[in-house]
């Protein structure tokens, strides 16, 4: 979530700590299946880890 957080504060999608980052509407589709992942959001930006 503190990802996800820093991109809203600074308006841009991408961190360092995300192997996935989006804003936006989530999209299912993207998700590996399988495995663990870790996800956090906030105010629209997402953050995946796997």
């Amino acid at each position: 979530m503190a990802a996800a957080q820093r991109m809203a504060a600074a308006g841009t999608v991408g961190d360092p700590a995300c192997s996935l980052a989006s804003v936006g509407p989530p999209d299912p589709a993207l998700v590996p299946a399988g495995g663990r992942i870790g996800i956090g959001s906030h105010d629209g930006y997402w953050c995946l880890i796997w």
